[in-house]
């Protein structure tokens, strides 16, 4: 059923993994510091902490909207899985890992696995992978400055 591609994208953050993924779980608060992004449980009310396999979350990036279902959510990681059937399938995860680089740090990491028949778009010489990364960049940017600017 068509090919797999892989994206991904980290940063560095200068504050520890429950931080981050304190931040990173604050669907109602990205507008104060998302350029772009916003996510949201679909049940009204839920919190996001407590999102757990099978449940939807509703997702914007940038004018990309979808819902997908979420798949895993545990204080290392949350990933979650759309798809347009047959055409495209994407399983999305951030990793909330400590940082070897930095004591006391997080790497925060992004990783989108692209299958189905136009999973082709995600190969790096397409430009649709440039723009992804950029929106990825960008948003963990956003949620860095957020973290760090926040007394852990």
């Amino acid at each position: 059923m068509g090919q797999t591609n892989s994206v991904s994208a980290e940063i560095e953050i200068q504050a520890p993994p429950s931080a981050v993924r304190s931040v990173f779980l604050e669907f109602s608060k990205y507008k104060q510091w998302s350029q772009k992004w916003a996510f949201e449980p679909a049940e009204p009310g839920k919190d996001p902490s407590e999102l757990k396999d099978g449940d939807k979350i509703k997702v914007d990036m940038g004018g990309m909207t979808f819902s997908p279902v979420i798949r895993e959510n545990t204080t290392e990681t949350l990933e979650w899985v759309g798809s347009i059937p047959l055409l495209f399938i994407g399983r999305h995860e951030f990793w909330f890992n400590p940082s070897e680089q930095n004591s006391g740090g997080t790497t925060f990491i992004q990783v989108e696995e692209f299958r189905g028949l136009l999973a082709f778009l995600m190969a790096p010489r397409w430009g649709f992978r440039q723009k992804t990364l950029v929106g990825w960049n960008q948003f963990n940017a956003d949620l860095k400055r957020e973290v760090e600017s926040r007394p852990f």
